[in-house]
């Protein structure tokens, strides 16, 4: 929301139709939160929160910027597709970039551009809302969503339903981290739920359809694999799993270490069976409330096939048309190809494209005599198109130090060198390479069958890139984590591939899987097969300081702030806990739930309170409810404005304690709506000097996740 939205006209749409994807209202709060930073009114920090949930992201270049346009579920009108790429050509430089989120991202984009830009993409009817900082990142679908003939559900229309009942909440603007969601069209999980925030997996049970909820996964630098939390909801109920866990993040996560923030340390705090009761609590709470209406999903009966692997190549959906799945190198395309794409896409009769989280590209809903003409058009492009399995390189890689400002090795290089190696690979045809630059594995270097995380690592006193690598990783079926091997220097980590890839071929057991094959061996085991090329690297004094790609010798990264968990303004964060609970009072009143209506109103009281005394510099959040009233009271003693909005609503909400039909609690619905806009246009005024004690923001003692869980307690 806008900092100076009022909290009166945005409570009462929550129940309307759900959010479009794309608005220029967007465009008008980038613009102004953009003149307000250009003159001085926001320091740098408020401004780089604020720049992140618009998808606008610091580059390791000094003054440009990545832009991240969100798909949700992957789905790609061929239209959105021209757009991108004049939009690319226009302010940006290089390639366009799939990402493992189903993203497409822009890259070299001048600071100054980014409003023009931003306006553009929205007036063509796409987004970059919540596409980076603590919000609620763009949700994930299966490769195959909407072709499949596995599926019980397209997992893309899912995904891209859910995003928008949440798209430009308040509750999600200022989380303690990032929150990621993934949905599986089938049993078979290609949508990788036991790495993510919350993962949905489309099934039946007792002859309903709906979903199994899973939650706590992640990569980074502490893998951990999710725990399942429902055994099965119903689709209505979706929303409402959603919400329940984001409002855990928001009510336990930790908001001082972003590194222990995300809902898997919750999980380890609470412990599994604690945390799966919290859950079970907050969802019941959550589920009596009404939700944004929604379309029934079209649910049918999947087929069954026996390959458990999403094909390549040419697939038959399930509505008797055709898809065509392209692999573009890493996922890069200029501007001229992704408009020959679309013009392939209308010339042959599609009827939009996916992309997809491995950094494919589909064309979907073809007529079935149109795939010769769009594989041969595709690869003339330059492009693969699988005609069996393994002929076609499945390598991810993230952009590494070509762009990110905490990249440590040039992953896209790297990625372009192992492609061949996996070409053919009759062992495992359909063998998966994946690199990450970084511990932050956006390569999902985690779960690849071979995968390699970039790191820096001195050798006689001198920085050289070397890669640590992961073997016998899964994405599906809560996914398995690569057992963790040597790290070996980057210029002969394709050497120490093609071992490994060798020793499976030739040593595996009948039917042993590269998983089992590396936990026969264990980490020794590992080593000793790669001794030989670990004792080269060792002995070579010139190609080791070499990164992939690079002449010049490695030198590792200037420490860089990753924006990738960038902090936020306290007063930001009060401001959207207050809107949130204003809307959740309407929501509880519209549903008839009015003990749920007086307790979101109690919170939104503590919240619009503790703006005021931020305000004045209180950063303190060890009060309590009351004790921050009473502190209130005393700090704006010689304002009538604010001690008559706080008597007027702490007697409405005593009156709708005592009882009272609809009119009662609408009263304290309206004075709490007053009390909020009353501390929302004080904090918006000028301050004065004098009355600001800068040495009470010197006390970094408390958390704001200490501060929420007080305010709880005063329920």
């Amino acid at each position: 929301m806008s900092d100076v939205t009022s909290a009166q006209a945005l409570s009462r749409d929550w129940e309307t139709a759900i959010e479009p994807l794309s608005s220029l209202s967007d465009f008008e709060e980038y613009k102004a939160a953009y003149a307000s930073f250009t003159s001085g009114e926001w320091d740098d920090e408020r401004w780089t929160a604020f720049r992140l949930r618009f998808g606008v992201y610091g580059q390791l270049q000094p003054g440009v910027q990545m832009i991240r346009i969100k798909l949700p579920g992957g789905i790609l009108p061929i239209e959105w597709l021209r757009s991108i790429a004049a939009i690319n050509r226009k302010y940006a430089e290089g390639e366009a970039h799939i990402t493992t989120r189903q993203d497409f991202q822009l890259y070299f984009v001048p600071l100054a551009r980014t409003p023009d830009l931003l306006k553009e993409l929205y007036s063509a009817g796409l987004t970059t809302r919540e596409g980076c900082g603590n919000t609620l990142r763009n949700m994930t679908s299966c490769q195959l969503s909407g072709a499949c003939p596995r599926e019980h559900v397209d997992a893309g229309v899912v995904a891209d339903r859910i995003s928008r009942s949440l798209l430009r909440n308040p509750l999600v603007q200022h989380m303690p981290r990032k929150f990621k969601v993934s949905v599986s069209g089938c049993e078979t999980d290609c949508g990788a739920s036991g790495i993510h925030d919350l993962g949905l997996i489309a099934t039946e049970k007792d002859g309903k359809k709906g979903f199994i909820v899973n939650g706590g996964g992640g990569t980074g630098g502490i893998p951990i694999v999710a725990v399942r939390l429902l055994d099965f909801v119903t689709e209505e109920d979706v929303p409402a799993v959603l919400e329940a866990l984001i409002r855990l993040h928001q009510r336990y996560s930790n908001r001082i270490n972003r590194n222990a923030a995300r809902i898997k340390f919750l999980i380890k705090r609470f412990g599994e069976e604690k945390f799966r009761v919290l859950f079970e609590e907050e969802f019941e709470r959550v589920r009596i409330l009404p939700q944004r209406p929604s379309t029934p999903l079209d649910w049918r009966d999947p087929d069954e096939v026996p390959d458990p692997v999403s094909p390549g190549g040419v697939v038959r959906q399930h509505d008797g048309r055709s898809a065509v799945v392209v692999n573009p190198s890493l996922g890069l395309f200029t501007s001229e190809q992704m408009e020959a794409l679309a013009d392939i896409a209308e010339q042959n009769g599609a009827e939009e494209f996916r992309i997809t989280r491995d950094q494919n590209f589909i064309f979907m809903g073809l007529p079935r005599d149109a795939t010769e003409a769009v594989k041969k058009a595709v690869r003339a492009l330059g492009f693969g198109v699988e005609e069996k399995p393994g002929d076609v390189a499945n390598v991810i890689a993230c952009p590494g130090t070509t762009t990110c400002r905490i990249g440590i090795t040039n992953s896209q290089n790297f990625g372009h060198e192992l492609a061949s190696l996996a070409l053919d690979y009759e062992a495992k045809p359909e063998v998966s390479l994946m690199i990450s630059g970084c511990q932050n594995g956006c390569g999902l270097h985690h779960v690849a069958d071979f995968g390699f995380r970039g790191m820096g690592k001195k050798i006689d006193g001198r920085n050289a890139p070397h890669y640590q690598i992961y073997v016998g990783g899964n994405p599906r079926n809560l996914g398995d984590i690569g057992l963790s091997g040597p790290i070996v220097v980057a210029r002969y980590a394709p050497e120490a591939l093609n071992i490994l890839m060798r020793e499976y071929a030739e040593n595996r057991k009948e039917g042993e899987s590269i998983r089992q094959w590396s936990e026969q061996l264990g980490k020794q085991g590992l080593s000793d097969v790669l001794a030989p090329v670990l004792e080269k690297a060792t002995a070579d004094t010139e190609n080791i300081y070499l990164d992939w790609g690079e002449r010049e010798v490695y030198e590792p990264p200037a420490p860089a702030k990753s924006e990738c968990a960038a902090t936020f303004a306290v007063d930001d964060l009060l401001m959207d806990l207050a809107d949130d609970a204003l809307i959740g009072f309407d929501r509880a009143l519209f549903g008839e739930q009015s003990e749920e209506g007086r307790i979101f109103g109690h919170e939104g009281i503590y919240y619009a309170a503790r703006r005021l005394l931020v305000r004045q510099g209180d950063v303190r959040e060890g009060l309590s409810h009351d004790e921050t009233l009473h502190t209130v009271r005393g700090g704006y003693a010689d304002n009538p404005q604010v001690l008559a909005a706080l008597d007027k609503v702490i007697e409405a909400e005593n009156t709708a304690a005592n009882g009272g039909g609809n009119g009662v609690l609408d009263s304290f619905r309206e004075a709490l709506a007053v009390w909020i806009d009353t501390a929302a246009d004080l904090v918006e005024k000028p301050f004065e000097q004098s009355l600001f004690d800068a040495s009470a923001l010197e006390d970094s003692s408390g958390s704001v996740m200490d501060m929420i869980r007080n305010q709880q307690k005063g329920v």
